[in-house]
């Protein structure tokens, strides 16, 4: 007969889970995926924080520079180091370096030169952000007219060799040195027609001096001459009368240098010369001088063979007679560091109010 032997767990070692073990067993696993969720939910919002944290840092990074462009910009504007043409958009700086990256910064003007915008946008690696400024300007009142290194109400016949450049110039020399292309105005402005002949070259803005007329880039016709001054008062800014303790009879020596109010042709080295009367008919007659300053006469009969004028020139009168220009290799060449040098004597500040109106950023 066979027999049944019972087992105990005794003889084997072994011991039967109990209830309370088991719950513990199952208590500690849980544990441990709850651990283990939390663990990766840690690394998880850890790199995700650190990689947020790195985004905001490289933004901040990347408006600040930014900024720094458009901070460089209303210096330039405050500090009369760049004048804007009306409806004009100038490039400032292109990639400047700055910090960890770099800031390009555009500037341009409504037509009555007192509204500017500009844009900056700042760039590291391949984040870029933009801030456009809108901003009051208090320009020049000389800037309201001069609108070409030779700005005239009527039509303006070009002749001979004379070169006009409209480009801006500093004051070094004669004739200037060439500054950077931006801020340049018209060679010529005219209230007519500009019939560039014979071998005249008109340059401006940006474009250097050609034969070929370029209207609306070297030469600007028929402009809008309502409210054209008729006096050099107006030209300046002033109120009637300002200027009359410069009138004078006879002209100066030729090496004068300062502000003289006469009626007649006269030659010297530099200021503002105001050749007007109250018919409008003053003329320059047969200019053949090498003057630095601001030329407001009512005509001329030419500007002749070898005469520089760095500065600029504005004819007041209304007959179109006497607006020929050149006759022989003459040159007139833009410059606002001569110009503003020269009406400061008038009391122009060599600071501008620039205030920003409105400020947004764009990505």
């Amino acid at each position: 007969m066979f027999r049944i032997q019972t087992v105990h767990s005794s003889s084997t070692g072994f011991k039967p889970i109990s209830s309370e073990t088991g719950a513990a067993i199952i208590f500690v696993l849980v544990l441990s995926v709850i651990a283990m969720i939390v663990i990766s939910s840690f690394f998880f919002t850890s790199r995700y924080t650190i990689k947020k944290g790195g985004n905001r840092r490289e933004k901040i990074d990347v408006l600040n520079i930014a900024e720094a462009g458009k901070e460089e910009a209303l210096a330039m504007l405050r500090s009369k180091a760049f004048n804007p043409a009306a409806n004009q958009n100038r490039l400032l700086f292109s990639n400047e370096p700055f910090s960890a990256g770099t800031y390009s910064v555009s500037c341009s003007s409504n037509v009555t030169l007192d509204t500017v915008y500009i844009s900056s946008t700042g760039t590291v690696g391949p984040s870029s952000i933009t801030i456009d400024v809108v901003a009051s300007i208090a320009p020049d009142p000389w800037r309201k007219w001069i609108r070409g290194a030779l700005t005239a109400r009527t039509a303006v016949d070009l002749l001979g060799n004379i070169e006009i450049d409209g480009r801006d110039y500093d004051t070094t020399g004669a004739t200037g040195l060439l500054l950077s292309p931006v801020g340049g105005i018209f060679g010529v402005s005219s209230g007519g027609a500009v019939n560039q002949g014979g071998s005249s070259d008109v340059g401006g803005h940006t474009t250097a001096p050609t034969n070929t007329k370029l209207t609306g880039v070297t030469v600007q016709e028929n402009i809008d001459t309502t409210g054209y001054p008729t006096t050099p008062e107006e030209v300046l800014g002033l109120p009637p009368g300002a200027l009359d303790a410069y009138k004078t009879s006879s002209c100066p020596p030729s090496g004068y240098k300062g502000i003289i109010y006469t009626n007649k042709a006269c030659e010297f080295a530099g200021g503002i010369y105001i050749c007007h009367n109250s018919s409008g008919t003053a003329s320059l007659g047969n200019y053949h001088g090498n003057f630095k300053g601001l030329i407001i006469a009512d005509m001329d009969s030419h500007i002749n063979g070898g005469a520089t004028i760095l500065g600029a020139i504005i004819f007041l009168g209304k007959s179109t007679g006497g607006n020929c220009i050149g006759n022989g290799g003459a040159t007139i060449h833009y410059s606002s560091q001569m110009l503003n040098e020269v009406t400061s004597a008038l009391g122009a500040s060599s600071r501008r109010t620039v205030t920003v109106l409105s400020w947004s950023e764009r990505r």
